[in-house]
């Protein structure tokens, strides 16, 4: 099993198999809803309706619909589950965010299986010596925890997942209500308009290790309007951008998902500040966000606001 078709032909190669053994895990978890209380299948056409939206149909010649999304989720965890229960299982993942939110998935399905499961360390590229790192795999012991974690619509849950570190710092700050990479977008294109491919390099030169895509990045910048224009294919930072990097304004709460946490919009009584009740601690501060999490009220009313929005999603 592979994070994308990108890297398969080479890890059949590789492993000496044919590249039809080998599973794609093909969703981009990082981006759109995550929720909790779901079963694969429903889980799979929230998933689709997400990918539908973003306009990823994950193949070459095919229309991009629901249907078409939800047709490979589909036959994606069929392949999975038709796998014989005692036979091995090689995750070839790499050591960031978006691979661990994959293998987060993928541990909880594999769970109590008796068949045997391991794990590649796939390096960045260069790959360097694959056949020697498939020598060198190790077992794993399949656990749902983190999946779990990832689809509480509570972020403290993630604390207690090392590899989700990066996860919280995607979390809006009270000052600016911007996420990590948000700010990183606008902070390329302070300097001046820049080009897509020259936006995603500026804006991800920061990731080590890498872990966004550029659809999934140039989506975002779109999501950024007003603060970012789009214009003469380039990307270009306004006056009110400017603003929010200074501190001077603050971007309200937008239709956004990570994981199981739903960031807005919300009522307008809750504010910033208000918007979570996550414990003080260094970790936090580390990554910037200690006033954020500071916070101490507004919890519930962020509870019923979540309520209601699941009801809209399991429509």
């Amino acid at each position: 099993m592979a994070n994308g078709d990108a890297v398969v032909p080479e890890l059949a190669a590789a492993a000496g198999v044919d590249p039809a053994d080998v599973l794609a895990w093909r969703d981009v978890l990082p981006d759109g809803p995550v929720p909790a209380g779901l079963e694969p299948d429903a889980l799979a056409e929230v998933r689709a309706r997400h990918l539908t939206t973003r306009g990823w149909s994950h193949a070459d010649a095919v229309e991009v619909s629901q249907g078409a999304a939800l047709a490979m989720l589909r036959e994606r965890d069929a392949r999975l589950a038709a796998h014989p229960s005692d036979a091995e299982v090689v995750l070839w993942f790499e050591d960031d965010l978006f691979d661990a939110l994959q293998l987060a998935q993928i541990e909880d399905r594999l769970a109590g299986r008796p068949g045997l499961v391991t794990r590649v360390r796939l390096r960045h590229q260069p790959r360097g010596d694959l056949p020697a790192a498939l020598t060198a795999r190790e077992p794993i012991d399949p656990d749902p925890a983190a999946f779990a974690a990832l689809r509480s619509d509570d972020p403290r849950k993630w604390l207690a997942v090392p590899a989700f570190a990066r996860l919280l710092e995607e979390l809006p700050d009270s000052r600016t209500g911007l996420g990590r990479l948000e700010r990183q977008i606008l902070e390329a294109l302070e300097p001046g308009p820049l080009s897509p491919g020259d936006l995603f390099a500026a804006a991800t030169a920061p990731e080590q290790p890498p872990w966004v895509g550029d659809a999934s990045l140039f989506a975002l910048a779109d999501e950024l309007d007003p603060f970012v224009a789009r214009a003469d294919g380039r990307f270009a930072l306004t006056l009110k951008g400017v603003a929010v990097l200074a501190g001077r304004a603050t971007r309200p709460r937008t239709d956004r998902w990570l994981g199981g946490v739903h960031l807005g919009p919300l009522p307008a009584r809750v504010g910033l500040r208000r918007h979570l009740s996550l414990p003080d601690s260094p970790r936090l501060r580390s990554l910037g966000l200690d006033a954020f999490f500071r916070c101490k009220s507004g919890i519930n009313a962020y509870a019923r606001a979540r309520k209601r929005k699941w009801a809209e999603v399991r429509k």
